[in-house]
């Protein structure tokens, strides 16, 4: 309280202890404007302390809050709470190598000395083409560790680079098993060719072309993918045969025999799969290989 303020107050007590005043207009609006005045100077005193505790702490909530208005302050005190849309991630582009045309004279790709890749990805991918086609196998039938006579195992994969001059690159991985049931042995082999840039054909001609040994050809419908069945006449190499070119190129050949031709067994006495069975695993993901 200012001195004028004091003087004021000394001023009221005189006052209130006089008769009451006569009711003059103007001394009461007089009075009612310094009681007015008082009122305002008391107020605003009051008022500067949280004035300047809010200024104080507006730049710590501006730090705290987001831009997405989760817990913000809304009229009334209250918290108001809002979703928030997860944005999502997007997937960064692969960088694509285009094919190269493979040139005379070109050196072997990845530090080969020559067209098969004897470790590395390559032969890894392999190796495990091998380990997928043993565990496709029927139950009743096994896949053992089985050796011809000269000792060489029958088990065996490899990835070769097989590219000729003109053609772009690309690489086959194969795998080749024995399979074995009442102490009798045939065989399995499965080939995936990775996107060759060649032109897609019919699923005969494609199975026919796989190899050359003569035999009927049938088309065998799998969930609309069309698969190339090669029966085989006579004796010698695989019975059946089957070829799927995926969408992308990629081209899988899976074969069958009931005799192995490097073991001293007798044949099985069934096919390892029908027909229809050897179709559906070549279209199977198991087996492609595309890149």
């Amino acid at each position: 309280m200012n001195e004028e303020d004091l003087n004021q107050a000394m001023r009221d007590v005189m006052e209130r202890s006089t008769p009451p005043p006569s009711m003059d207009p103007s001394r009461a609006l007089d009075r009612g404007r310094r009681a007015r005045r008082r009122r305002t100077v008391t107020w605003t005193g009051l008022a500067v302390v949280p004035l300047v505790a809010g200024i104080a702490a507006a730049p710590a909530l501006l730090a705290g809050s987001t831009d997405n208005g989760v817990g913000g302050l809304v009229a009334g005190g209250t918290t108001a709470t809002q979703s928030v849309s997860t944005p999502v991630p997007t997937k960064t582009p692969v960088a694509t190598v285009a094919p190269t045309t493979r040139k005379t004279g070109d050196p072997w790709p990845e530090g080969q000395t020559d067209r098969t890749a004897t470790a590395g990805p390559r032969a890894d991918r392999a190796a495990a083409l091998m380990k997928d086609l043993s565990s496709s196998v029927p139950a009743g039938f096994s896949t053992p560790d089985l050796k011809d006579p000269d000792g060489s195992p029958l088990r065996y994969a490899q990835a070769q680079y097989a590219s000729n001059d003109g053609e772009q690159d690309y690489w086959e991985y194969a795998a080749n098993i024995p399979v074995e049931k009442d102490g009798k042995v045939g065989r399995l082999a499965v080939n995936s060719t990775t996107p060759s840039g060649k032109a897609a054909t019919d699923p005969c001609e494609l199975a026919k072309g796989s190899r050359t040994s003569p035999g009927t050809c049938a088309v065998v419908d799998v969930d609309g993918k069309k698969v190339g069945v090669v029966t085989a006449k006579g004796s010698g190499g695989y019975d059946q045969w089957a070829t799927y070119r995926h969408d992308d190129g990629t081209v899988v050949w899976l074969a069958q025999a009931r005799k192995h031709d490097r073991r001293q067994s007798p044949p099985l006495a069934q096919p390892i799969f029908t027909s229809i069975q050897l179709a559906e695993l070549a279209t199977s993901a198991t087996f492609k290989l595309s890149n």
